[in-house]
């Protein structure tokens, strides 16, 4: 009789070397893209080469191409260190937002108020700033309620970028 025991015995296969051959097959410019995403605080060419795993000079060179095109800003020359260009990011989501038909941008609109009314019925205000972080525990859960509370935040700031973005795009056509 043969024995089941492999049914409930680990893979032979490391995942770990199978996501470190992954990591390498993505090009260095690619690498060092995805980390520069991450440049929320100035950050060394040094440190983007090792968490990108490539060296200096390729970093030095992505990070140039990246701060030419308005991705990143140069905060320092030395040591050379950059971060996102915050602004850039603000520029591609208003333009993204603005590239939503009528009937995708009727849609998110919609969704959002009904997000957005679900909340302030649960609260009972109008908006998350209007609750005292003091007095999370008289709506539940404090961890809960900060989490909604953010969320929150966020539902009401796309709801004024969408509008914001729909503006702007009706204003540049000449119709407002």
């Amino acid at each position: 009789m043969e024995s089941h025991d492999n049914e409930h015995s680990p893979p032979e296969s490391d995942f770990s070397e199978r996501l470190a051959e992954r990591v390498e097959d993505i090009p260095t410019d690619e690498r060092v893209y995805q980390t520069a995403l991450e440049l929320h605080e100035p950050t060394q060419v040094s440190e983007v080469a090792e968490r990108a795993d490539c060296s200096k000079n390729a970093a030095r060179r992505h990070l140039k191409r990246l701060a030419e095109i308005g991705l990143l800003t140069r905060v320092m020359d030395n040591p050379e260190s950059f971060k996102r260009n915050k602004s850039y990011f603000e520029w591609r989501r208003f333009n993204r937002l603005s590239e939503l038909t009528d009937s995708e941008y009727k849609k998110r609109v919609g969704e959002l108020l009904s997000e957005n009314e679900s909340y302030q019925e649960q609260y009972d205000v109008e908006k998350p700033g209007e609750i005292d972080p003091l007095d999370y525990t008289e709506y539940g859960d404090p961890e809960q309620v900060w989490l909604d509370l953010n969320n929150w935040e966020a539902i009401q700031t796309e709801i004024q970028d969408l509008r914001q973005a729909r503006y702007d795009e009706n204003v540049g056509e000449g119709v407002a």
